[in-house]
């Protein structure tokens, strides 16, 4: 009987003494011998059975099988090929394979059985429609691609995997139209991703911080979507998709700052409406974030720009507010924030609880005992729910932020802190470009064309693609010529 090569020897019992909890089934065919190696909850089983030791089985007579062979005539899976080289058995049998070694032969066969347990598709969580598709993505990367080219069958797609993470290898794939996105700006996100030096990532959060120009940067580059229809209609206007395994989201570059103000809703429901709901994000994110230092600096410095009445009003429900209103509002703001996060972390169940209770009973009663003033506690209310108006919530963190530096600068020097740190910002945001596009496009550098259509949009009456995003092809319809 023909023994294994001394390399495949060795393999095995690298393999048994890292105690890597790898199965071994051994089959003796004749003359010949199979080891086959694979691990345990990576692998359909069944599968195993039926279309690797079955067919072997059954060929049993012959006398010395190679792996080249047993691919060629035996083995009935669809996905396999031979080997030789053996200081990649291990690597092979971590992502899920099943390694075949034959005795009398330095080749192996790897087989791809993989089988992972994952949830069924679910409908949207944080990005749900009233109108448009129910289907969202997992954290299979598979049925996440497939998603995808259920919508997109055409020949120009393009998939292209990367393994990030020296010890996850966490499979990562970038999504584009070749003949529609910009070549610099795909070739700036793959260079980005294989330049990534960790151990591993986990989730879809963590790659993109590693895709950010730079480290210290506050504002997003990347947007993200959990619906496939969004991320199919990305990839029609010539952006570029980035998919990682064990995350349900989906990374979408490049992405400039209205957009993350756009929801699924403005394109699948009247455009008349969509334009309004635009309108309205735009006022809520500025709420959420400057109304409570446009109070602070009223109260506290700028008396005059209000009628006296009601300045007197709210001096009275300050007298008996044992704080001065720079550190009200922040005792407040943080009180808000504090609140904001029980309500995302505690289960659903007792989310809605807590959300009342926060709000309706320490409130008032704070109100009542005099540590805040009836007029700060609705602005801050206001700032609050004006926080969640956003369709893409990874811009608002940013703000939230910001909002408590616009405070302070408010609470030193009054509108002119204010207006400085507003310019600040701004300064900020258009010095940012995200892969090669300017990050406040098509406002600046300014576009009218472009500008108008952000605001009023709808895909029947624009017929190319934003200038901003430098696509290939431009135009979204070609006109039809008609018939004589």
């Amino acid at each position: 009987m023909h023994r294994l090569s001394r390399w495949h020897q060795a393999a095995i019992s690298d393999i048994k003494n890292k105690n890597m909890d790898v199965a071994e089934r051994t089959l003796s065919l004749g003359s010949c011998k199979v080891t086959v190696l694979y691990i345990r909850q990576l692998t359909d089983r069944t599968a195993l059975s039926d279309h690797i030791i079955k067919p072997l089985l059954n060929h049993g007579h012959e006398q010395n099988i190679k792996a080249s062979d047993a691919i060629e005539r035996i083995i009935v899976a669809g996905d396999c090929f031979a080997d030789t080289d053996p200081n990649k058995i291990e690597q092979y049998i971590l992502d899920g394979n099943t390694v075949l070694l034959f005795s009398g032969d330095t080749g192996y066969a790897v087989v791809n059985l993989i089988k992972v347990e994952k949830r069924a598709i679910p409908i949207p969580e944080n990005m749900f429609t009233l109108r448009g598709p129910k289907d969202s993505f997992i954290e299979d990367l598979d049925t996440n691609i497939s998603l995808i080219r259920y919508r997109l069958k055409n020949k120009n797609l393009r998939i292209e995997k990367f393994y990030v993470g020296e010890r996850t290898k966490t499979p990562v794939a970038v999504v584009y139209f070749e003949d529609i996105a910009n070549n610099k700006s795909v070739s700036e996100i793959k260079k980005r991703i294989s330049r990534i030096n960790t151990d591993g990532l986990s989730s879809s959060g963590e790659l993109q911080a590693f895709l950010l120009n730079k480290k210290t940067d506050l504002f997003p580059q990347t947007g993200i979507t959990e619906r496939s229809d969004m991320a199919c209609g990305a990839l029609l206007e010539g952006k570029i998709v980035v998919l990682m395994g064990g995350g349900p989201w989906a990374l979408i570059a490049p992405k400039v700052f209205s957009e993350y103000l756009w929801a699924c809703d403005d394109f699948y429901m009247n455009k008349y409406f969509g334009t309004l709901a635009r309108i309205l994000r735009v006022i809520a994110l500025a709420l959420s974030f400057i109304v409570s230092s446009l109070y602070l600096a009223i109260v506290s410095f700028h008396n005059d720009v209000l009628p006296s009445s009601f300045m007197i009003a709210i001096a009275q429900a300050r007298a008996r507010v044992p704080f001065n209103a720079f550190v009200e509002v922040l005792l407040i703001e943080i009180i808000a924030e504090l609140i904001r996060e029980s309500l995302v972390r505690v289960p659903s169940k007792i989310g809605t609880a807590i959300g009342i209770v926060g709000a309706i009973i320490i409130g008032q009663a704070a109100v009542s005992a005099g540590v805040f003033s009836p007029l700060l506690l609705i602005v801050v209310s206001l700032s609050l729910i004006s926080s969640f108006v956003p369709a893409d919530f990874t811009i608002v963190d940013p703000f939230r932020v910001l909002k408590f530096i616009v405070i302070i600068a408010t609470g030193f020097f009054g509108f002119f802190g204010f207006t400085l740190a507003l310019l600040a910002i701004v300064a900020n945001l258009v010095s940012i470009n995200t892969f090669g596009v300017p990050y406040m496009a098509p406002a600046a550098p300014f576009n009218a064309k472009d500008f108008l259509k952000s605001v009023f949009y709808s895909r029947s009456l624009a017929s190319t693609r934003p200038a901003y995003l430098r696509t290939k092809d431009n135009t979204r319809s070609q006109v039809k010529k008609k018939s004589k």
